[in-house]
């Protein structure tokens, strides 16, 4: 075994051992509105990957990508981006996504250049100010039924702000008399903690299933625990692709 794999190897160990858990109560804070503090926690994990990433071969676009976060993240810290949960909401879906990028080097060799592409994008027209129109896509929402199951399908890319937030809440609560509902959220890329809270609420009453979820929706799904109390159509796996029926 090479230096070079014996640094990996043991940059990996510390990433799950130590910097995970604190990655966790990082972004746990900063769900809880604990802005400062969570930035804080974060800060250590960030660094110290960036440093240790910039020196190992294959390894550059990770820190390069860190080096973004951090900048982003002392942006809101600084109060020079408005708290807004859409703010915050990416900013923690960016932390993930650097775990995410060590995950696919390791499993697959390289990162998903089009993903890390899209995400940086969004980090630098929040951090410029040149954000999505607070009523942006608000109108993309369309109720079909199929197989005898009423499916809600989500057009609208993010659903962050609140005439997004107020679209989704009005499209449900036309809906609330059916015994199932089915949302399509295939086309949605990120959704804030407010959004899902609205899935949760209406979940309690009835019968929801998510189905198509992105990598960005994902990650706020899990790292807020929302997979506890909604759940996704077992016909469908992972991005929305269906799972093949055995035979």
């Amino acid at each position: 075994m090479s230096e070079q794999d014996d640094m990996v190897t043991e940059f990996y160990s510390q990433v799950n051992d130590d910097f995970y858990p604190l990655i966790m109560e990082g972004t746990e804070l900063l769900g809880e509105g604990n802005l400062q503090q969570g930035i804080e926690v974060l800060s250590r994990p960030l660094h110290t990957i960036k440093g240790v990433t910039g020196f190992m071969s294959g390894f550059e676009t990770v820190s390069s990508f860190t080096h973004h976060v951090e900048s982003y993240l002392k942006k809101l810290q600084a109060g020079e981006l408005d708290e807004r949960d859409e703010f915050v909401t990416l900013g923690v879906q960016a932390v993930l996504h650097v775990f995410q990028l060590l995950d696919q080097i390791q499993e697959q060799g390289a990162v998903d250049a089009d993903e890390l592409a899209g995400l940086e994008s969004r980090l630098e027209q929040a951090s410029s100010g040149d954000g999505e129109s607070a009523d942006a896509g608000t109108e993309q929402l369309e109720i079909e039924e199929a197989d005898g199951v009423l499916v809600l399908h989500v057009g609208m890319p993010r659903v962050h702000l609140a005439p997004q937030r107020a679209s989704l809440r009005e499209a449900l609560e036309s809906v609330q008399d059916a015994p199932r509902l089915r949302l399509d959220l295939s086309q949605v890329r990120s959704m804030s903690p407010r959004s899902f809270e609205i899935l949760e609420l209406f979940a309690q009453e009835h019968e929801l299933e998510l189905e198509g979820m992105s990598a960005g929706c994902r990650a706020t799904y899990y790292a807020w625990g929302f997979d506890q109390s909604l759940h996704e159509s077992p016909c469908v796996g992972q991005g929305g692709v269906p799972h093949e029926e055995e035979h």
